[in-house]
């Protein structure tokens, strides 16, 4: 759901072949797409499924039909309270309006660009540092590396410690998730510093202790 916002570029958008078969499609634009949380977007190929499971059929909570209507330009009611279990929410559609009014297409593109090339920047700045390896190529803003460890048996211990872990295949490894409004490639640099000083801090602890403690001196 993250990155299906960046289908609305055209290089991204075979991410969603195969969408024609599906029955539903859900995205969250709070995640990158500039709304503020909680903001989530459901396509349905029949709304009639959610009508059938969810709707209310007490007198009270049913609107006015156009048959019953005495102007004949009243068009069809969309009961949204029988699309979800809860009958009433908040009127999150404003805030995702607002956004694309202000940005535009075009805006909203830019941001997801320019997320996307921080990200192959920071991409190749792990490439180029021999101590690091990324597990899965990049998808989108999302880059997962590891600290190669000395031994494959301390790589666990050294990528749980170093901020944000995941998971894939048994291994563990760093998440970078670029995503956010106002984040910059200074941002970008001072992320790799830190990494680089972290790395630099736990690869010392695994050396033997004479040879730590030479380093230390020097």
């Amino acid at each position: 759901q993250a990155y299906r916002s960046a289908c609305i570029c055209p290089e991204f958008r075979h991410y969603l072949n195969g969408v024609e078969l599906a029955d539903s499609v859900s995205l969250n634009p709070h995640k990158w797409f500039l709304t503020n949380m909680d903001c989530g977007c459901l396509w349905v190929k029949h709304s009639s499924f959610l009508v059938d499971s969810q709707s209310t059929k007490s007198d009270i909570m049913r609107n006015r039909s156009p048959a019953s209507s005495t102007s004949t330009n009243v068009a069809p009611v969309i009961d949204y309270k029988d699309w979800q279990i809860a009958l009433s929410r908040r009127f999150k559609a404003l805030k995702l309006w607002t956004v694309i009014r202000k940005h535009g297409y075009s805006g909203l593109m830019y941001h997801i660009r320019s997320d996307v090339n921080m990200a192959k920047r920071f991409e190749a700045m792990v490439a180029k540092d021999e101590r690091f390896e990324t597990v899965e190529p990049r998808k989108c803003a999302l880059v997962c590396f590891r600290l190669k460890p000395k031994r494959e048996s301390d790589g666990s211990e050294l990528n749980q410690l170093s901020l944000t872990q995941a998971t894939l295949g048994g291994v563990y490894v760093i998440r970078c998730s670029i995503g956010t409004t106002l984040t910059q490639d200074r941002h970008i640099d001072d992320l790799r510093k830190l990494i680089q000083e972290k790395a630099d801090r736990l690869l010392l602890l695994q050396e033997p202790e004479n040879t730590r403690d030479y380093l230390l001196t020097l």
